[in-house]
């Protein structure tokens, strides 16, 4: 099975074993001279915050760290699993929705974001962001399969309410990094000209299930994924010598029940995505 905690693993022991350096956002961000060989991972916790203090301890152990990105709600921000986790030596970066969280109100997602930055700065020391591209508004959960069925009589009665028509990747576009005591943005201060970006959203490494988490630069236009073993055998193979994870851990089940109920969801979403924004917008 593909997206389990297991291929995971195997995922980050081929990243050693050829040798890449592991890079925390912010590190990359401030360096001046980078490794000849390195890997950035960011996971974006979306969804469930216990599983990435699993993930997170996993790592610790093979010394290897990371930059986890928690939202701010009730359901995601659990202060004692981030400061677990930044205790182990990760990054700790805010994954923010202010302007879906203000519906389109600058001034009120402007004043959001700055408060709830405050907040992971005092915590955790945050030096990163990177906006949430969730479709969805930031209350409603249709990940998982059982989710999704609970709330089948929403999708189809009341489609309106669950759906963000305000892009959070602008808010800090027309603000100096400075001004908010930041180091950058995961996605704004990369130059990904030269580094493989490359997203398990959807879950699927390839391009055809992605609407947002996408780089159309070089690199990125003439890599196609099919799996995570065709992922180890390119890290293998050396091709690639700066890449960029992006991993939503909750997606990654060892429970063949749970694999299973996420897998038919994605293919649920998918078809969604492709009915609700168009195949142009998705491919």
């Amino acid at each position: 099975m593909d997206f389990t905690a297991n291929m995971y693993k195997e995922i980050l022991v081929a990243l050693k074993n050829n040798g890449y350096s592991f890079l925390l956002i912010k590190d990359f961000i401030a360096s001046d001279k980078l490794p000849e060989r390195y890997v950035l991972i960011r996971h974006d916790v979306d969804l469930d915050p216990f599983i990435q203090l699993e993930f997170a301890e996993m790592e610790a152990e093979m010394n290897i760290f990371t930059s986890y990105y928690f939202r701010y709600i009730d359901k995601i921000f659990k202060k004692d699993i981030i400061s677990k986790i930044y205790t182990l030596g990760h990054e700790i970066g805010y994954h923010y929705e202010v302007n879906t969280k203000a519906q389109g109100d600058s001034k009120l997602a402007l004043e959001l974001f700055q408060e709830e930055l405050r907040e992971f700065q005092s915590n955790w020391n945050t030096q990163t962001i990177c906006p949430h591209g969730g479709s969805f508004n930031p209350d409603f959960n249709a990940y998982g399969l059982g989710a999704i069925i609970k709330n089948l009589p929403v999708f189809l009665f009341k489609r309106k309410e669950l759906y963000s028509n305000w892009s959070n990747f602008s808010i800090c576009r027309n603000q100096n990094f400075t001004d908010f005591n930041l180091l950058g943005d995961a996605y704004d201060s990369i130059d990904f000209s030269e580094i493989l970006y490359l997203s398990d959203t959807g879950r699927s490494w390839g391009k055809k299930h992605k609407r947002l988490d996408r780089v159309q630069l070089r690199i990125n236009k003439e890599v196609d994924i099919k799996s995570s073993k065709h992922l180890i055998q390119m890290i293998e193979a050396g091709y690639y010598p700066h890449i960029y994870l992006l991993i939503h851990l909750e997606q990654w089940k060892d429970n063949f029940k749970d694999w299973l109920g996420w897998y038919l969801a994605q293919l649920i979403r998918r078809k969604g995505k492709r009915i609700i924004f168009g195949k142009d917008r998705i491919n």
